[in-house]
């Protein structure tokens, strides 16, 4: 009977695990700072782009708010300062594709079908690097606006250089203003509770009673887990963490070793 009670019980504890395992263990400050910092920075960056545009009497003024949302899509400071780098480049080159292919005057159709060898370009390379992906969408995305309403090309590629310059720098600003103040503090309690459950998992392979290995190890992977994400994301903000990286990598690999032996172990 006890026996069937601990299977039974397994399944949610297990789903529990997993989805600590994807989204982080939930509750804490620490763990609502990961998700609002991002979310401030994308809500503020795009609000503050588009109405920039607005001001601006920019004719294509979501264009600013995609630009915004673009380097906004990154989990640090340093990631939305590499994408802001990529989209401007990329937009440069795409803008000269676009001012190639306006240039020749083509007809509806032949614009069609360099849309659409744009738009297999942009989704081959998309997926392997964000910059070359913003060189095929800068110009399919002119060409779709001056297929569906011609405009001078001269006022469109305009429109598109400060929408783009609007939204980055907006972009830029945005996650510098808004400080991720608890990153470190999250690093801090990350390397404490892989500490904690690296000593569980010692204990429990040192004795024959207590927690089945299998819950010791999820526990372990858990936390090894949050700890290479806390750090990674902390190392890209202003306000790094003040722990020695050769203790946080000591931690991680005594992590996977007690794993390895926990896998092994029967």
């Amino acid at each position: 009977m006890g026996g069937g009670g601990a299977a039974g019980a397994r399944p949610p504890a297990a789903a529990l695990r997993a989805t600590e395992l994807l989204v982080g263990r939930p509750g804490g400050p620490d763990h609502l700072a990961v998700l609002a910092v991002p979310a401030l920075r994308m809500a503020l960056g795009t609000g503050v782009a588009g109405g920039l545009a607005v001001l601006l009497h920019l004719e294509h003024g979501y264009w600013a708010a995609i630009s915004a949302a673009a380097v906004l899509h990154s989990v640090n400071l340093r990631t939305t300062a590499q994408r802001a780098v990529q989209r401007t480049l990329g937009t440069l080159l795409g803008l000269l594709i676009a001012l190639g292919v306006l240039a020749a005057h083509p007809e509806p159709m032949a614009l069609a079908l360099v849309i659409v060898a744009l738009e297999f370009l942009l989704e081959f390379v998309a997926v392997r690097n964000y910059g070359l992906g913003v060189v095929f969408l800068t110009p399919m995305a002119l060409l779709l606006s001056d297929l569906a309403a011609p405009a001078p090309t001269g006022e469109l590629v305009l429109d598109r250089v400060v929408g783009s310059a609007v939204g980055i720098g907006t972009g830029l600003l945005c996650a510098l203003l808004v400080v991720h103040d608890r990153a470190a503090v999250r690093v801090e309690r990350a390397l404490d509770a892989c500490a904690a459950a690296a000593d569980r998992a010692e204990r429990s392979l040192g004795r024959a009673v207590g927690p089945p290995p299998s819950l010791v190890q999820v526990r372990l992977a858990v936390a090894v887990v949050e700890l290479r994400d806390a750090d990674d994301a902390a190392a890209g903000e202003l306000w790094p963490a003040g722990i020695d990286p050769a203790e946080l990598a000591a931690a991680e690999k005594r992590a996977y070793v007690l794993l390895d032996r926990l896998h092994h172990h029967r």
